[in-house]
């Protein structure tokens, strides 16, 4: 199908999504408007963000209401969006009770990270390669365009056309440590400002679509070259007869039946159980086995080929070689009948041709032999070890609670909250008892089973964001409104703390719900301790009626989520272990000390994390490293750094063998395919890595029991991890503070300064520094920063995008400044651009519920090297009472831009990048006489 060329404008027009001859199928959903384009792979963008201009803020939907092909989205100040989906593909999207400012709308969109392979993006037909590295600056593209496409190596496109004036915006998210791509626009709302139109069309870009072979007979990428690539057939199978040397050159410590140290249970202390449990003793905690003995988990995630499987139906032209579905390789399709002839693991395939079978018992006896050698001890999440080997190799191995929607039980999941079940629905806790019956009491006694995380990557955090917007046919929106009953007792005393206008409580069950004040987000936050002491009380009570031997290992959270000291605590109370899937390049020993110690001294599960070398595998990852060898390096510095501390007792890699080139195959066409296995789709493993990782492996114990020191890998990016606490004094000023760029009024304290070196995101400042002082009176605290800029005052963002050109961020907590993690609802990030467009000054408070007035203004530096801002910033806004002594979170960002349109780098006073979302780093402000 050819390119789709932009449309007119049409004032009063709907937003009209349209489709090509791909059949793309477009529904509405939870999250947004989902498109699922085939091979191309699945998109949803995102409901509308309103932004208003005067004052400048954006409303995001405060309730929902989808049934698909509908959906009806409600704002705070009484706007409203409504979309329908026709039968052709075309979407109707009216606007409706729209505040005076509001003139814009934002839509966004993620692109997988698959587009970095051979893929291709054009903004009205001006065309660029996504790149495969990670490039110098994040922002591909930033500025005015009416048609964004992109298009796979195949030559397959999505092609969106956006209203006229649209601000489009491309990046990188490596940037910010976060694999994948990001498009969106801003469109202007025109005339009434009641509709405006957009298209989408999925199909062949121009020239038709191409036939591009990705994948070779063997699994691997068949376009790059690495040491221990397989060439041909030969080669593959003369690995059978080498690789018994190459296992039994692997210098294995003696250990007990089940991996433990043999007699460390009697030096230290420890209980025979008969079961694996945790001890304390002192300052340490120990994981102890079944006979006794000390004992750290080194598990391997995905224990089998589940990772290799690639979904294969739609494209078939993409591989080299598929074999029948009947016949020699039918046990390399999946054995699942919804899935056997689409999913196909090259890896089993080649373990046909090497080995002249694949069955799964001989396969998993195999690699239990072979992870022994590198000192791996048991199974991690996903396994699925059979039981036969398994008891035959006597292999510790640690399971998931069946709290699911895809079970018999059928578990569901909060709308819009990932792997949260509703405590409070009546049906979930009779089918929670119902699927721990079946699945938990086969298993209590036995002894291998270290036992049970409770679910995988929850995103908890969005407990309190979504809950809000449901209605109440959800149980859990309903306990919400019974909570704030209770606390409040009349509809009037609710209203005057949300701010809000309910007529009654009960309105307030199918009404979504706006957070504009702090007696909300105190009101959300108890919330979210009840519903989570509910949960988890839940589940520990049920799991105990079928299982009194064994574990529950916590819900192996990301780092972000377990960034919380009320989680911690609940889970901490709940579970034996707290968990969490922590990818990382250095060890922030502060941060695990933190959750350890949030959490009531609960022992830690490093539960999953690995690093990736696309350079000598073909495969792409989320933390990349230069070679194999460093793949094995970090985690050397990742398992002993962190094993010494105390009180991590355990660490699972993902995973065993390296995921399929086009993706694992439950993601259809948008799967991870990252080199994270310990042996690659020819069932070779990464030598120069295993080797290095065998090392830490083997002598875990000595590190542990402290006869020698911790390895550590001298590597700047590996040892990074957070700096320390500056604090800066602001005296009163002496008069009256005029906003001209000049220090009349000032005291004469000496300015801080931030110096070229303290650059934390790009690769140097290039001449960029800076120097600030402070001050204040009863009204507001000023700030008056001079910033030395070889390309000054670039800036052509508003909004909550004015990070991305030059100006500064103001960084000021307000409270519980000693607490760290997560920002609190009182913690003020304060964009002040650097920019002055038509001699008016721009600044913007993040996650405002509306914009202040403030006092600014921006002078340029008299060489043309630099400018001068000078903002009064109300204790109003910063939701303080100032009083000489005392003491607040401070920090204070200056981002650099060479054209306006994108950052270049960011240099910050005291913290580190992670500055808008962890307050953990931020200098101290002390108020001053």
């Amino acid at each position: 199908m050819p390119w789709v060329r932009p449309l007119p404008a049409l004032a009063g027009a709907l937003l009209a999504v349209s489709f090509g001859v791909q059949g793309a199928v477009v529904s509405t959903g939870e999250d947004g408007v989902r498109i699922e384009g085939g091979s191309l792979g699945n998109f949803t963008l995102s409901y509308p963000v309103l932004i208003s201009e005067k004052p400048n803020q954006e409303l995001k939907p405060v309730e929902k209401s989808v049934a698909s092909p509908r959906a009806t989205l409600k704002y705070g100040g009484g706007a409203e969006v409504g979309l329908a989906v026709a039968d052709n593909g075309e979407i109707a999207l009216s606007f409706k009770g729209l505040p005076a400012g509001v003139r814009k709308f934002k839509m966004e969109m993620l692109v997988d990270f698959n587009f970095a392979q051979g893929g291709k993006w054009r903004v009205d037909g001006k065309e660029q390669p996504f790149p495969a590295e990670k490039p110098a600056k994040p922002h591909l593209y930033q500025g005015q365009g009416k048609e964004f496409q992109i298009v796979n190596i195949e030559n397959r496109c999505l092609s969106v056309t956006v209203p006229d004036y649209s601000y489009l915006q491309l990046q990188d998210n490596r940037e910010w440590n976060w694999k994948t791509f990001a498009w969106f626009f801003v469109a202007p709302l025109q005339g009434d400002r009641s509709a405006a139109r957009l298209r989408v069309v999925v199909g062949a870009a121009e020239g038709g679509a191409k036939t591009v072979v990705l994948v070779d007979e063997f699994g691997q990428d068949r376009q790059m070259d690495w040491p221990g690539k397989v060439k041909n057939l030969d080669e593959l199978k003369a690995d059978v007869e080498g690789e018994k040397a190459y296992y039994a050159g692997f210098k294995i410590r003696e250990r007990d039946a089940f991996g433990g140290l043999p007699d460390s249970g009697a030096k230290l202390g420890l209980q025979k159980t008969g079961f694996f449990h945790v001890e304390q003793k002192g300052e340490r905690w120990y994981l102890v086995d079944p006979e006794g003995n000390l004992f750290f988990h080194l598990g391997v995630c995905s224990f089998g080929a589940a990772e290799d499987y690639t979904y294969i139906k739609g494209r078939p032209q993409v591989y080299a070689w598929l074999p029948p579905f009947e016949g020699e390789f039918r046990a390399a399709y999946h054995r699942e009948p919804f899935w056997s002839r689409d999913a196909f693991s090259f890896y089993l395939a080649n373990l046909i041709r090497k080995y002249g079978g694949a069955d799964a018992e001989a396969l998993t006896e195999r690699m239990i032999e072979r992870v022994r050698a590198f000192g791996f001890n048991s199974g991690g999440a996903f396994s699925g070890i059979p039981k036969a080997p398994r008891e035959k190799a006597r292999s510790p191995y640690v399971s998931s609670l069946p709290i699911n929607p895809w079970n018999e039980f059928k578990i569901e999941s909060l709308p819009g909250v990932r792997e949260t079940f509703d405590p409070f629905e009546e049906k979930n806790r009779d089918n929670l008892d119902k699927a721990m019956a079946k699945n938990v009491a086969p298993a209590a006694d036995d002894p291998l089973l270290i036992g049970y995380f409770l679910c995988n990557e929850p995103a908890h955090e969005d407990l309190v964001r979504v809950i809000p917007t449901l209605k109440g046919n959800v149980a859990a929106k309903r306990r919400l409104v019974q909570m704030l009953q209770e606390k409040h007792q009349t509809v009037e005393a609710f209203n005057q703390a949300w701010g809000a206008q309910a007529a009654s409580f009960e309105q307030l069950n199918d009404t979504g719900l706006a957070v504009k004040t702090q007696s909300a987000a105190t009101d959300l936050k108890e919330y979210e301790g009840l519903f989570f002491e509910a949960s988890h009380q839940l589940i520990r009570d049920t799991f105990r009626k079928y299982d009194r031997n064994h574990m529950l290992l916590g819900d192996r959270w990301q780092p972000q989520t377990a960034n919380n000291e009320q989680l911690c605590r609940i889970v901490g109370k709940y579970c034996e272990i707290v968990s969490v899937n922590y990818y990382t390049y250095g060890v922030d020993a502060e941060y695990l000390k933190r959750v350890y110690r949030w959490s009531g001294g609960r022992p830690l599960f490093l539960s999953e994390f690995h690093w990736c070398c696309p350079k000598e595998s073909g495969l792409p990852g989320g933390k990349e490293v230069s070679t194999q060898q460093e793949r094995g390096l970090a985690y050397r510095n990742y398992v002993e750094q962190s094993g010494a501390l105390g009180f991590v007792v355990g660490i699972e890699w993902f995973t065993l063998v390296d995921q399929a080139r086009t993706g694992r195959f439950f993601e259809r066409y948008n799967g991870e395919n990252n080199n994270c296995g310990l042996f690659s789709v020819v069932d070779r493993p990464w030598k120069p890595m295993v080797e290095e990782m065998a090392k830490s492996n083997h002598a875990i114990y000595e590190v542990l029991l402290g006869e020698r020191p911790p390895y550590k890998y001298d590597h700047p990016r590996f040892q990074d991890t957070g700096g320390g606490k500056k604090t800066v004094a602001a005296p009163r000023a002496l008069g009256a503070i005029k906003m001209d760029g000049t220090a009349n009024g000032w005291p004469g304290n000496p300015p801080e300064t931030i110096s070229g070196q303290r650059v934390v995101e790009g690769a140097a400042a290039e001449g960029v520094e800076a120097a600030f002082r402070l001050c204040w009176d009863e009204d507001c605290l000023y700030l008056l920063a001079h910033v030395t800029d070889p390309t000054p005052m670039r800036n052509e963002h508003k909004g909550d995008l004015l990070w991305s050109g030059d100006g500064l961020e103001l960084f000021v907590g307000s409270e519980k400044p000693d607490q760290p993690g997560g920002l609190l609802f009182t913690d003020r990030q304060i964009l002040l651009s650097a920019a002055k467009p038509e001699n008016h000054c721009r600044w913007h408070v993040c996650r405002a519920a509306e914009q202040p007035q403030m006092a600014m203004e921006v002078v340029p530096g008299v060489d043309g090297k630099g400018y001068v801002v000078e903002a009064a910033i109300p204790w109003s806004v910063l939701g303080v009472k100032p009083e000489i002594g005392r003491e607040l979170l401070f920090d204070l960002a200056v981002d650099d831009s060479i054209n306006g349109t994108g950052r270049r780098c960011q240099l910050m006073w005291n913290g580190s990048a992670r500055n808008s979302g962890d307050r953990t780093h931020w200098g101290r402000l002390r108020l001053s006489p």
